[in-house]
Parts: C-alpha cells; structure tokens; sequence
C-alpha cells in the first residue's frame, strides 16, 4: 500500500486551466511566424488562391480536431496521439504513433524557430547560424523554467500576437485602399499546386497538437482539451483567413517577409523583430513541452527506458531534459548543413507529412473505438471517415511533389521507429 501511495505521489498534478492552456496551444501555432513563413511558401504554390488554401487547410485541421475532442473527453493521461493509439489500436501502433510524433513536434517547433531566426537574420544581417543558436537556446530556457511559467509566458504572448495579426491584416487593407472583394474558386483552380499549398497551410492553425500530450496536467481534461482544440483552430483559422484574405485585396504572391521589411518603417520593423522573437520561443517552447510528455508517457508504458518517467517536483524532468537535447543538436545541425531558409523548407515538409500521419493515427483510433458501439456513435464514426478520407487526399497528392531528400527522411524515421 505504501508502495503504490509513493508512486502515486509521483503522478504529474493538473495545474493547466482552459485559459492557459489555449494560450500554449494558440502559441504553439506560433501564429505571426506560421503566417510570415508557412504562409509564404502557401503564396508560392496557392498565388492570390491563398485565402482559399487556408480556409481548406482550417477544414483539414477541424476535421482532425473534432476527432482530438472526441478521443480527449475518453484518454485523460499524458501522451496525446500516443495514447489514442495505444489503447485504441494496439501497443506496437501505438509505440510507432509516440516514435513519430517526436519527430513531428521537432519539425513542427523547429520550423518555427527556423521561422523566427530567419526573420531575425533579414532584419538584422546577424549570422543566420548563430541566431538560430541563440534562439533554441532562449526557448530552452522558458522550457524548462516548468509549465507554470511557460504558460503564464504563453498568455502574454499569445493576447499580443492576436492583436499584430489583426493591426497587420488591416494596414494591408489600408494600403488596398480597403479593396473588398468576392473571392472566387472554381473546379479547375484544385491543381497540384494548390494542394501542395494546403500542405503547408496546414502548418498554420495546428497549434492544438501540442496540448494532447499535455491532458495529465489539464484539470478538468476530460472536457478542456477538446474545447481548447477546437477554440484555437477557428480563432487561428479566421484570423489567418483573414490576413490572407487582406494580401489579395493587394494581388500580393511574393515573398511576406520581403515585403513587411520594405513596406514597414523603422518603428513597425522593431515590433514585428520583437514579435518575432517571442513567437519562434513561444512555438518551440510549446512543442519541447509536447514531446516530453509523450517521451514521458512512453516510458510510463515501457516503451522507452523507464529512467524518462521519472517525476522530480512534478516535472519529468529527464523527459524535458532529453526533449530540450533533441531540439538544440537538431536545429542546430540542420541550421548549419542547409541554411535557415532550407531548414524552414525541410522540416515544414516533413512537419505536415507527419502531421497527416499522427492524425491518421488518431482517426483511425476513433473508427475502432466508436465501432464498439456503432448505434450510438455513428456521429464519432462519420467524423473519423471523413476525416481519414480528407487526410489520406491530402497526403496522396502532396507527397509527389516533396523533396526527395524529405521524403526520404519521412519513410526513414517510420522505419527506424
């Protein structure tokens, strides 16, 4: 009996209330820096359909979500996507969900902080390298100041992102002269490209992936995650829809950052620096704090050396140690062999690809699941179908048109795992 009260006592505790917690997840889509650096490369393929692109990329990421609120109101632990499927399919799928969902919150958080030190590095001619350095490590140390501050940090940060959207996206009507239009879209504009800009449209209103593994800290997690997730994928979704909908009214296809640094004066570049700073710490410190808490979890169920479940002052603290390593060696590295714009590119590509894997994960956790009792959840099932059918599209006709290279390391890392 002692035993089991010791280890009891070692469980994380549920600090994260629903506002917290949307702040980490609205952060974790480190909303500026997705806009400015996802968004330019969805301009690249989408051209003036970008509003379009977003608004299909938001139907994506819903679809997914509301199989995230579904699965979040039945798993209450730590491990996110990790957990849905390992006791919604079985342990070894389970174990390659976790596997590659640390893979996916490096990509996903990586590519924000590559985001981040890339604006940096235009506004400022520092070294690329360096800055990407300093920026990982910065992030590093919010991490693991613990959860409670990070998220007090999260809701600061996050109230000013959502106001620098919205300034941004009317500055872009201003210089339109307030041009509103009817946007329209036909059959024949579903090209590849376009697609292949939803792809990385994705990479915008996903910041909800980075709270699922956090519901063994949520308090009432069972109905809070999936409100939260849902919450965070229509404000980021409108929002986004919105300022791209303001760059057309420009017919604006270039690059977003060239055009803020030649458009902005001195003392808008300043706050958009700032901005960009905070944002590309806020994102990767949500996504640090993710993939710990899947680490943690998976060593919890033995899948992973059981010395990661070990608890100190509430905190996993090998997990986040580990977690933190990860993040450091592997934006570095990649900042040194491709460059930051290249590192941008490569982990948005391997990001969304991963995206689509571990929500069709998830997807498929809810059909099993829901089949148990078909009568009563048919609701659960037609959301997961859909959803399963929508990601699988995207997948299908996105992966032809990634690097090599990415998809290389994508099939690679499944295998490894």
């Amino acid at each position: 009996m002692v035993e089991k009260s010791e280890e009891k006592d070692k469980e994380l505790k549920r600090v994260i209330r629903f506002r917290e917690l949307f702040f980490i997840s609205f952060g974790g889509q480190g909303p500026l820096i997705s806009l400015l650096t996802f968004g330019t490369v969805m301009i690249f393929y989408a051209g003036l359909l970008s509003t379009f692109a977003m608004i299909g990329a938001t139907i994506v990421v819903l679809m997914n979500g509301l199989v995230i609120y579904f699965l979040s109101k039945r798993f209450t632990r730590s491990g996110g996507y990790y957990t849905y499927a390992f006791h919604g399919l079985t342990e070894k799928l389970g174990l390659s969900t976790g596997w590659n969902y640390i893979i996916y919150a490096f990509a996903y958080g990586g590519t924000l902080l590559a985001g981040s030190a890339y604006i940096i590095y235009l506004m400022t001619g520092f070294s690329p390298f360096y800055i990407s350095v300093i920026i990982v490590i910065l992030a590093s140390i919010i991490f693991m100041s613990g959860v409670k501050i990070s998220s007090k940090y999260a809701i600061g940060s996050g109230i000013v992102e959502m106001i620098g959207i919205v300034l941004l996206s009317v500055f872009f009507l201003y210089l339109s002269n307030f041009h509103f239009y009817l946007p329209i879209f036909s059959e024949k504009d579903i090209t590849t490209k376009f697609i292949e800009g939803i792809l990385f449209g994705l990479g915008i209103p996903t910041g909800y992936g980075s709270i699922t593994p956090l519901s063994g800290e949520v308090k009432y997690a069972q109905k809070t995650v999936g409100e939260v997730a849902i919450s965070v994928i229509l404000v980021g979704g409108l929002l986004s829809s919105f300022f791209f909908y303001a760059l057309a009214s420009l017919n604006f296809t270039g690059n977003l950052v060239q055009f803020l640094l030649s458009t902005l004066n001195l003392p808008e570049r300043i706050g958009i620096l700032v901005v960009a700073i905070n944002d590309g710490m806020l994102g990767g410190m949500a996504y640090m704090l993710a993939s710990s808490r899947v680490i943690y979890a998976m060593s919890k169920d033995e899948l992973l050396p059981k010395f990661f479940s070990k608890v100190n002052k509430e905190r996993p603290i090998y997990s986040e140690a580990l977690s933190t390593v990860f993040f450091i060696i592997g934006l570095t590295l990649s900042s040194y062999l491709l460059g930051l714009y290249g590192t941008f590119q490569a982990l948005g590509a391997l990001a969304g690809l991963f995206n689509i894997f571990i929500h069709m994960s998830a997807n498929f956790s809810l059909f099993r699941i829901s089949l148990k009792r078909f009568i009563k959840r048919v609701g659960e099932i037609v959301v997961s179908i859909l959803a399963i059918l929508i990601s699988a599209y995207i997948f299908l006709y996105s992966l032809p048109s990634v690097e090599k290279y990415v998809a290389y390391i994508f099939f690679g890392w499944i295998i490894l795992g």
